[in-house]
């Protein structure tokens, strides 16, 4: 390590939300002097998969004002939007309760980090490094991270800022289509959409906040066929209606150790707000900063269960659609261009002409049959990293530097972000944040989690 056991060079592999914002926090932190690294290996740093999208017709899923930076200083993000409002591309004016387009929070983010890195103390820098890290290995006194190009960094820190894993295959076994360009399996891969006849049908496959966004892609790129969007229970995301802030009714309470007691609790006092007049949105957001807490009380068994039975109606519910993308969903529904199915994927089979599709519906003993130009997966990020096949990940399961969480919904680590070596303890040198801490926290891949994260990640690893 360096003198006085202080780190002088941090390595942060991803430059995403999760990446940009323990970079800032670095950056502002530091009082000694210390070198920043930040890799990324496609986009703009800042822009990752969330925020890299051009299209403005897809929003910001939390208002304006509880999207900035700094812990202590949500409004950040709304007062830096407003300023440039009336410029190209901005909306003439930015209030509060806004659900921007993401792009802009991508450039927020840039700025961001520009500003705390031109604002550093003295012998604080920054590199943003255009390549793809693939190795790490521990050398005589220093971590030594090898990029795919041959390139090589030493530092003393290293922060896995992976972000989200793309999606499992819809049928979880090879297909010849899964080969072929009428099937998509990254959709937010740049010209993912491409080819498609505007009047031809196409079948999503997932009902949640990706299908959504692809939804708006193609009716905003003049698509006018019909869109299928099949998922197993056919839930979509709820809408987010304003509402007054609801009281922290767990803050002083015993965290129950079981989904049922949990859930049931969340039941009753929803009930109590409905009573009173009340909608229970905020009766959820109202334990969104206890639920590290409710969820370290739950054995992984009780976990387990919550995955099982819970998540899909949870996730619905507690991740919301802005208004204005609800309306263009009911309407293009209310169209006919738009049909929604509860039912499982059986069966994909490349036509000529198309890709026919047969899935069994829920709750019906019958089969449903369409026929379209191309298949869309957006059943959502995989969590288990152990494998997903990058060299980075490999490298590091080879040497067993790290592991799965008991769920397999991320890499095990400390609920600080410190990593856990497989079958072994905390590896020194080692973090993570954002979505690899999945198994941990649960709650922690929204700018809210993350920026609260990336503010105490960047002090310990200061200190």
């Amino acid at each position: 390590m360096s003198e006085h056991n202080l780190p002088r060079t941090i390595a942060i592999i991803g430059g995403g939300c999760s990446g940009v914002l323990v970079a800032a926090q670095l950056l502002r932190q530091a009082q000694s002097p210390l070198r920043v690294l930040l890799f990324e290996r496609m986009t703009d740093v800042g822009r990752g998969v969330a925020y890299g999208t051009e299209n403005h017709e897809h929003r910001l899923n939390v208002p304006a004002a509880r999207m900035g930076a700094w812990p202590e200083d949500i409004g950040h993000f709304q007062r830096w939007a407003a300023a440039r409002a009336g410029t190209p591309g901005y909306p003439a004016a930015v209030e509060p309760g806004d659900f921007l387009p993401r792009w802009i929070f991508g450039e927020y983010l840039r700025a961001t980090l520009a500003e705390t890195r031109a604002a550093a103390a003295p012998g604080v820098g920054f590199e943003e490094i255009k390549g793809e890290v693939t190795d790490i290995e521990m050398e005589t006194g220093a971590v030594r991270l090898r990029c795919g190009d041959g390139r090589a960094f030493a530092a003393d820190r290293v922060v896995l800022a992976l972000g989200n894993l793309p999606g499992e295959y819809p049928i979880r076994r090879p297909l010849p289509i899964y080969h072929s360009q009428r099937y998509v399996h990254v959709p937010w891969r740049q010209g993912a959409l491409a080819g498609i006849p505007p009047e031809s049908d196409v079948l999503i496959v997932g009902a949640g906040l990706t299908a959504v966004d692809i939804v708006l892609e193609l009716q905003s790129s003049g698509h006018r066929g019909v869109v299928h969007a099949l998922s197993r229970r056919g839930l979509l995301p709820q809408v987010h209606r304003p509402a007054p802030a609801y009281r922290p009714f767990l803050e002083a309470e015993t965290p129950p150790a079981t989904i049922r007691g949990l859930f049931r609790r969340i039941r009753a006092e929803v009930r109590v707000a409905q009573a009173a007049g009340l909608d229970w949105r905020p009766v959820l957001d109202a334990i969104r900063s206890r639920t590290p807490a409710l969820w370290a009380a739950l054995s992984w068994e009780e976990r387990a269960r919550f995955m099982r039975h819970v998540r899909p109606f949870w996730e619905g519910h507690r991740h919301r659609l802005a208004p204005e993308v609800a309306a263009k969903i009911d309407a293009l529904r209310a169209a006919g261009r738009l049909y929604f199915y509860a039912g499982r994927l059986e069966k994909l089979t490349e036509l000529p002409e198309g890709v026919e599709a047969r899935f069994r519906l829920r709750y019906r003993p019958r089969w449903q049959t369409v026929k379209v130009a191309k298949v869309i997966n957006c059943t959502g990020p995989r969590s288990d990293y152990s494998k997903y096949q990058h060299p980075l990940l490999i490298n590091l399961l080879a040497r067993g530097l790290i592991d799965h969480d008991p769920l397999a919904l991320g890499i095990n680590a400390t609920p600080e972000g410190q990593v856990l070596a497989y079958r072994g303890g905390p590896v020194a040198w080692l973090y993570t944040l954002g979505a690899p801490l999945k198994g941990v926290l649960w709650e922690c891949t929204a700018v809210p989690e993350i920026r609260t994260q990336a503010k105490s990640l960047a002090t310990r690893l200061l200190a």
